[in-house]
């Protein structure tokens, strides 16, 4: 992915829209376009978007999918990139930035520093061995790393594209992160007759 050559000069704090506060928080992004999943860290926060350090930033205005531990996932538009720090301008809904500023009192009033104590559920360890099913019908064995009542972090070989949605025993998942061990999901709710999401 090529570096944006053409740095757009950063907007004065006072026309920001909400308080940036900085941290220091693991992420990805997802760049759709490029099919491109990249680490980073989140060195501010805002209710409007983060300023982000990656090693090869898109070119400005591209549209991102930005992952942040603790705080969970984001869709963007790439808007300046100054001094290595990419400017991130997050485009949802407003009960969801309602959410994210409550997280963010959180995280500034206890001194939050994991993504354990920022989440909204507790995650469980866990090591259980199972498989889970693809829309193809592939079964793919996997290890579960630890679960919530948002969802599961599993342990495997297997690296379905974001977004495609998974089977587990009698649960489904959309896959909405890609790590080192394996891949997150976030469940989903189906319908009354239990039907599967896919429509098969």
């Amino acid at each position: 992915m090529k570096s944006n050559a053409n740095a757009s000069p950063k907007p004065p704090a006072e026309q920001r829209a909400y308080e940036r506060i900085a941290t220091a928080l693991v992420g990805k992004f997802f760049v759709p376009a490029e099919e491109v999943t990249l680490d980073c860290q989140v060195i501010n926060l805002s209710a409007g978007g983060a300023g982000v350090k990656c090693a090869e930033p898109p070119p400005l205005n591209t549209f991102v999918v930005l992952y942040i531990d603790g705080f969970g996932r984001f869709e963007c538009v790439a808007t300046r990139f100054v001094d290595g720090e990419l400017g991130l301008r997050f485009v949802c809904k407003e009960a969801k930035r309602q959410r994210l500023l409550r997280d963010l009192s959180s995280y500034v009033n206890s001194g939050a520093t994991t993504d354990t104590k920022l989440r909204r559920h507790p995650r469980n360890a866990s090591v259980s061995v199972g498989y889970f099913s693809r829309p193809s019908g592939e079964s793919v064995r996997c290890d579960v790393l630890d679960i919530s009542l948002q969802g599961v972090s599993l342990r495997t070989d297997s690296r379905p594209p974001l977004g495609e949605i998974i089977n587990l025993g009698r649960t489904w998942g959309r896959v909405i992160r890609h790590h080192q061990d394996g891949i997150a999901l976030q469940f989903i709710e189906i319908g009354p007759s239990g039907e599967n999401p896919h429509g098969n």
